[in-house]
C-alpha cells in the first residue's frame, strides 16, 4: 500500500525532470529563433532553406509542447494518486484543490500554449516575411 508521503516524493522526483525538460526546451526554441534569424539574413537563402528551417521550428515547438505537456501531467497524475488514498493530509487536500482536475491533458497550460504561439509566429514570420 502506498503512502502519502511517497507519493510526494515522486512527485518531486518527476520536477527534477521537469526542470531539465524546460531547460532543453528553452534552448531549444532559442536555437530555432537563431536559424530564423539566420535564414533570413542569409543572402544565399532560397527555398529548401526556408523550408528545414521552417521544420526545424515546427519540430522545436512540438517537442517543447510535449514536454510542457508532460510537466503539466505531472501535477495532475500527483493529486489523482492523492485523491485515491484514504487519509490525507491537509496539505494533500490543498493540492488536489489547486491542481483541480484529475484528468490528463494533451496540451500544455495556457501560458505555456499562448508563450508557443509567439513563438511560431516568431519564428514563421522571421523566415517568410518579405524584406523591405
Amino acid at each position: 500500500m502506498i503512502e502519502e508521503y511517497q507519493i510526494w516524493t515522486l512527485f518531486n522526483s518527476g520536477r527534477i525532470g521537469s526542470g531539465l525538460n524546460i531547460i532543453w526546451t528553452i534552448l531549444l526554441l532559442w536555437l530555432a529563433l537563431r536559424v530564423a534569424v539566420a535564414t533570413r539574413n542569409s543572402e544565399e537563402t532560397n527555398l529548401f532553406a526556408k523550408v528545414v528551417s521552417s521544420a526545424f521550428g515546427i519540430l522545436a515547438i512540438g517537442g517543447a509542447w510535449q514536454a510542457w505537456t508532460n510537466a503539466a501531467n505531472l501535477w495532475v497524475l500527483t493529486a489523482y494518486n492523492l485523491s485515491q488514498l484514504e487519509e490525507k493530509s491537509e496539505t494533500a487536500e490543498g493540492f488536489m484543490e489547486f491542481v483541480g482536475s484529475t484528468d490528463l491533458s494533451l496540451t500544455p497550460q495556457i501560458g505555456g500554449v499562448l508563450l508557443l504561439l509567439v513563438i511560431a509566429i516568431m519564428i514563421a514570420g522571421q523566415i517568410w516575411y518579405p524584406k523591405k
